[in-house]
């Protein structure tokens, strides 16, 4: 009998014993699964931070409609945005003259017989006259927006005949002729007349105000696209070899480094 009650008081205590095991099992996972949490939250908020610090958002951001939104029309300095439109009439002020052709457009337009080859049947170059003065206009327009004067209307200004001059022949496309056409009709959309501007200066507009984050965005991912394909196609063997280049460095434009 004796031996019997010991067997059973055994028994008894192992039962007892398994849930308090139990406890202790699911205690030291439960402890191990908030732990984990923690080190994810930590690694993924410098992860944020990180990522935050090169590009100015988060992915996080990304992850709704109404987050999206937010970032795109979260406010920032219009100073850069400003720059950027400034050196950009500059640049164009120079390029009117060389690249379109209005310092040689007696040279370029004067000939009618001159086979051209147009993206459109229908664009057919005007008389040298009508042509100069496309040019003078364009011309004008990239100083409005050099010096934000009048800029929504110098954007159209010089966007209207720059496309115009551009698609009359595909022969003298490359990367920077569409690039320009494509950052000037970018401008036309955002404030970047808000700093650095004579419609600024003259209350045209509320200067040195906020610029929505879209502003930006838009010309980031333009020269992202356009770099990176470019990038792609600098792989092939004519560039690698050097054939595409035989005639760059006699541009003018590398005169001040040789």
């Amino acid at each position: 009998m004796s031996s019997r009650r010991k067997k059973t008081q055994k028994i008894d205590m192992s039962d007892i014993s398994k849930p308090i095991h139990n406890n202790k099992q699911q205690f030291s996972q439960e402890s191990a699964s908030r732990a984990y949490t923690s080190h994810l939250r930590e690694n993924k908020g410098r992860y944020n931070d990180t990522f935050l610090k090169i590009f100015g958002f988060t992915l996080e951001d990304f992850s709704s409609w109404n987050k999206f939104v937010s970032l795109l029309f979260k406010p920032k300095d219009p100073a850069s945005l400003g720059v950027v439109r400034a050196l950009f009439g500059v640049l164009m002020v120079l390029d009117v003259v060389e690249e379109r052709g209005l310092a040689n457009a007696d040279i370029k337009w004067g000939d009618p017989n001159e086979c051209r080859f147009p993206l459109f049947d229908v664009l057919k170059p005007l008389p040298l006259d009508w042509m100069c003065i496309i040019h003078l206009i364009m011309w004008a327009g990239a100083f409005g927006i050099m010096l934000g004067l009048f800029f929504k209307w110098s954007c159209v200004a010089f966007i209207a005949p720059y496309w115009y001059i551009v698609l009359l022949d595909k022969s003298s496309w490359n990367n920077h002729s569409y690039l320009y056409g494509l950052i000037s009709i970018l401008l036309l959309g955002t404030d970047a007349n808000r700093f650095w501007s004579i419609d600024g200066l003259f209350g045209r507009i509320r200067s040195n105000s906020h610029v929505p984050l879209w502003n930006y965005m838009v010309l980031r991912f333009q020269f992202f696209v356009l770099y990176f394909f470019a990038g792609l196609k600098k792989m092939d063997r004519d560039w690698i070899e050097g054939h595409s280049l035989s005639n760059l460095s006699s541009h003018w434009v590398f005169e001040p480094f040789k």
